[in-house]
Order: C-alpha cells, then structure tokens, then sequence
C-alpha cells in the first residue's frame, strides 16, 4: 500500500501527461486536482445545531480595527511597520497571540463530543485535517516540499489513467455511474461483491476518481443522492440502499483525497487570518510553492466572499422590508445579522473596509513575483481570468496569450480549471462557496464553443419533468410549534397563499427574532401539536404529507452507536496490485 501511495505521490513530479498537453519541462505546474467533503443533509443539520448550543459571544471592533483598514483606503498603502510605541501595531500582534493561543489549545483533530444532557453530537474543532478512513490526522509527506504538492494536487500514471478514464467527449451518466460502482466494489465477507463498509474504500476506487476527477465532482454528489432519493421514492428500497451506499462510498472518496489539499489551507489561513491588515505579505505568505498557493487561494477566497457580503450588504440597507418582498430580504446574506449582538461584520461600512483590505493583501501577493509567478497555471489563470470583463475577451487571452506561454493547450487547462473547483468545493461552504460559484461561472465561460461545454449532467440535476433520471416524490413534513417553517408558513396564511408577508402581526423580522423584549409580535397561532398541523395549501402544492421515505435513508451505525464511536476504516489493495485477499 505505501508502495502504491508513493506512486500516486511521484506521478506529479515525474510523469507526462501527453493527453493533457502537460510537458515534461513543467513537472511542478502538472495540477491534476480532486476533492470532496461529504456533506450530507444530517451532518449539515448537526452543524446547525451545534452552532446554536454555542453562546454567542459579541465580537469586538477596537478602533484600531477601522484605522488599520482606513490606512489600506487611503492613498498612502505603505505597509505597516513594526513599532513598539504603535497601539495599532501592538493590538494586532495581541491578537495575533491569542489566534495561535486559541489554535494551540484545541484538540489533535476534530472530535464529535456528545452532550449529556440533550444526547446531541457537536463538532470540536481541532487543528489538524482528520482523515475519514483512518480517524487520525491527516499526514503530509516527509519527503519534502515537491511529494506534497503532489499530495495536494494528486494524479495517477498515464499507464493507469488510460485504463480508467472515460471519454469526456462522449460519457453518459449511467456509464459514469456503472464504472463508480464496479471501481467501488470488493469482495465481502459472505462471498459477494459489494460497496465495503463505511469508511473503508477500494483502492482502484480512488485511482478511478483521480483519472475521471474533473468529469465528477459535486454534480457526481448530487446525481448519485437524487438516484438514491429516487429508488426510496418509489418504494425501491433494495435499489435504494444500494444507490445510498456507493452516494456515501462516494463521498468518503471525494473526503479522503482532498484531506491534504483542506490540511494545507488551514493551514495557510492560520497564517493569513491573524495577520489581516498587514500588506507586508512576504513577511508571513512566503514558503514552498505549495504553501503560497493555499496562501494565495485562502487570499482568493475571502476576496470572493467578501465581495459577496459586501453586495449583500449594499442590497439589505437600500431595500426597505415590506409585506411583499418580506421573504427576499429575509434570504438574503447571512441571516445572523439579526441576532440582538450579531457575532458578525455585516454593516454596509464594515463590509466595505474589509473588503477593500482582502483585495489589497490579494493584489500585494499578486505583485511580488516571487510569491505568485511560478504558482500553478490554472492559479494563476484564475487570477488573471477575473480581472478581464467579458467572456469574448478572456478566451481570447486563453488562446492566444496565456496557453502558448504556459505551453499547454486550452483543453488542459479547462481539466485543470475544473479539478481546482472540485479541491474548492471540498472546503467548508463559509467561506469558500463564492469562490466556487465565481470558478463554476468562469468555466462555463471558458467552455463555451468546445467540447467541454456538453453537460450530461444536466439531464439529471436540471430537467422538470416528474419522469426524468433525477427526479423523486417530495412530501409535507410535521413541524414543531416554534419552528422557522411554521413561522414562514403564519406568514403564507396571513398574505392569502403569497410568500412574502410579514406574518400575522407587523413586527415581521422583529418578531421573529424577539428574545423575550419589545417591539415585535408573534406569528400566528398554530395547533401545539405537530401531528395535527396542516400545511397551508400554497405550500403544500398538492403534494402528500408525511410518506416517510426520507427516515429509510438514516445510516444504521448513526441510529445506534452514533458518528462519535464510529470505527477507522482502511483501504482495501486492488487485484491488479497483487496484493493477494482483498476482501474485509
């Protein structure tokens, strides 16, 4: 097995990708990326009941805060020099103790506690990348700074890569998913052969995903969970059970061979997050070229982000709130603003300062060659691509410019374009989802007029027809009496069947998040049980109520021992590699 790993670790250092148009003078810029975090609609749930058993602490926003990035707004972007007379200077580097004091103290890596009074499984977060097959902390090669680049871009020989990978040009789903599933599948206890048991995957399983990574990714997720949500649906749960297994089996992949690439980035914003405001970026960016680039996305990424809240921002103070546009502002940005002391920054002001810093710290790493020039391709094309206006002009610049100076072909670069989203969209959705959407428009935008802009999954994730691959039965669910949907649904009632009321009072907002003061008035009453609760024709759409199919997908360890006590998995050798028993 270390053998194999070794392989997988060198193929990036050593091997030329001929169908890729990769040459073997640029072995450090040979980026073939995979990724994945299973998140699924129960670890999302539990995430969201962990942050609400938290106390929220009310963050606090010194002066020094404003002057550091009223400094960056001015003309004079001089970058701020150590001073030991300096408040300013002396607060941030406070801080900055007291980041690495807070990281030092948590656990080895993340360890679900179980509270003893609720039974309820919350997240403690730790300082290292917990691989999911092993249970221990992700570990990052010995062999230096070259084998962990390949560790965070990984790739397979081209001997291995000809033999799994599909046809990009011509592959179905069903196709995509019948060679998952036999990729997937090893020799079980009882003979047959099988998905294995959670968390233990195949082998050739991961080689698979590395040769076909660019044509899988999230929307791979999401076809394989509405295939499973469909099976259940129409009451094939043989089908069903075993569409869920390889959904999982999937995830777990997509989890294990993005836990160094998700390492390095936390790593990086350990670097990058305490230093914010500080536009000496080689004093603390610098280091081996995989560090700078998780440095430079960590950078990418809060632009994206920033940018995004800083929109939002902008939209929630000009609109004013009304009975008809009560449930499009309530969506918009991040709904903790609310909260009596939000623990946030989500002023118009305070989004804009902060935003103007991250694009100030970005173009200063951009600007000093020795960080970004020798990053990746498809990194540094990234940067490059965003800052040209027009989807014409920017494949020009890719045609003409960019590839023959990086000496690859357009086709290259989109696969690798499209393997760094997939990494990207393995990290935590705050705060890295704007920058995946800003990457997904991106290459579309650089697709369009070739081959790549065939989309087979658009059959299963976008077609409406009740008849499609993709589709499944949704239901009407019982709700608590305090819950949000009741309280959206009060709003439904009050308006004549309209999504867009203030419930059956005008606090609107204000009731809703009124903790026992003044100044808001509660949704309308509803029946204190959830059994007898009826959902309101509008939302209800003619769709049964409570089928049940949905609690038939729980996992079974989940019901009974919990994700606390779950067992390490391994990886299980491959025929091919002459490993001998391959079965669990």
């Amino acid at each position: 097995m270390a053998e194999r790993q070794t392989l997988r670790l060198t193929t990036l250092l050593c091997v030329v990708l001929v169908s890729s148009g990769f040459t073997l003078q640029q072995p450090q810029r040979l980026s073939l990326m995979t990724t994945s975090v299973p998140t699924t609609g129960l670890e999302m749930a539990k995430s969201r009941k962990a942050r609400r058993s938290q106390k929220v602490e009310k963050a606090q926003r010194p002066k020094s805060f404003y002057e550091v990035i009223e400094n960056a707004q001015s003309n004079d972007l001089t970058p701020i020099k150590e001073k030991n007379n300096d408040p300013a200077e002396a607060d941030r580097q406070a801080k900055v103790q007291d980041a690495q004091r807070r990281m030092d103290s948590r656990p080895d890596v993340s360890t679900i506690l179980v509270d003893e009074e609720s039974g309820m499984e919350i997240v403690q977060q730790g300082k290292n990348v917990m691989d999911v097959i092993t249970r221990r902390a992700v570990k990052l090669s010995d062999l230096g700074a070259d084998y962990r680049l390949a560790q965070m871009f990984p790739g397979v020989p081209p001997a291995v890569r000809e033999d799994l990978r599909l046809d990009a040009k011509t592959f179905t789903i069903p196709e995509m998913v019948e060679k998952l599933r036999q990729a997937c599948s090893v020799k079980l206890e009882d003979g047959s052969v099988g998905i294995p048991p959670h968390p233990s995957v195949a082998d050739k399983a991961i080689d698979f995903v590395l040769a076909n990574r660019d044509l899988l990714g999230h929307k791979m997720k999401k076809t394989l969970g509405r295939m499973a949500m469909r099976s259940f649906s129409s009451g094939n749960t043989e089908e069903g059970q075993q569409n869920q297994k390889l959904w999982r089996n999937y995830l777990t992949l997509e989890n294990h061979i993005s836990a160094p690439f998700r390492q390095m980035k936390q790593d990086a914003e350990g670097r990058a997050g305490p230093n914010f405001g500080n536009l000496e970026v080689k004093s603390y960016l610098n280091g081996p070229l995989y560090e700078r680039t998780a440095n430079y996305l960590v950078l990418k990424g809060m632009v994206a982000h920033w940018e995004k809240k800083l929109v939002d921002a902008d939209s929630v103070e000009k609109v004013v709130q009304s009975k008809e546009n009560f449930v499009t502002v309530t969506s918009i940005g991040d709904p903790r603003r609310y909260l009596p002391d939000s623990p946030i920054l989500y002023t118009l002001k305070e989004c804009t300062q902060v935003c103007y810093m991250a694009q100030q710290t970005t173009k200063a790493f951009v600007e000093t060659p020795e960080l970004f020039n020798d990053l990746p391709p498809e990194v540094r094309f990234l940067e490059y691509a965003t800052s040209i206006k027009g989807g014409t002009p920017m494949r020009k610049f890719m045609k003409d410019d960019f590839c023959p100076a990086e000496g690859i072909t357009p086709e290259a670069l989109r696969e690798g374009m499209k393997r760094l989203m997939a990494q990207l969209e393995n990290m935590q959705t705050d705060p890295y989802a704007d920058i995946v959407n800003t990457m997904e428009k991106l290459i579309g935008a650089m697709s369009v007029g070739s081959d790549d802009e065939r989309d087979p999954y658009a059959e299963y994730l976008l077609k409406k027809d009740p008849s499609g691959p993709g589709r499944f039965k949704t239901y009407t669910f019982n709700h608590d009496e305090q819950s949000l949907v009741r309280f959206f649904d009060s709003s439904i009632t009050s308006t004549g069947g309209k999504a867009g009321g203030s419930g059956s009072g005008s606090g609107g907002l204000a009731g809703l998040f009124n903790f026992g003061g003044g100044g808001g008035s509660s949704p309308k009453e509803m029946p204190n049980t959830a059994e007898t609760y009826k959902v309101p024709p509008a939302r209800a759409a003619g769709r049964p109520h409570e089928l049940g199919w949905l609690e038939k997908m729980q996992y079974p360890e989940e019901k009974s021992d919990g994700l606390s006590k779950m067992k390490p998995g391994r990886i299980i050798p491959d025929e091919r590699a002459g490993k001998g028993d391959f079965s669990i």
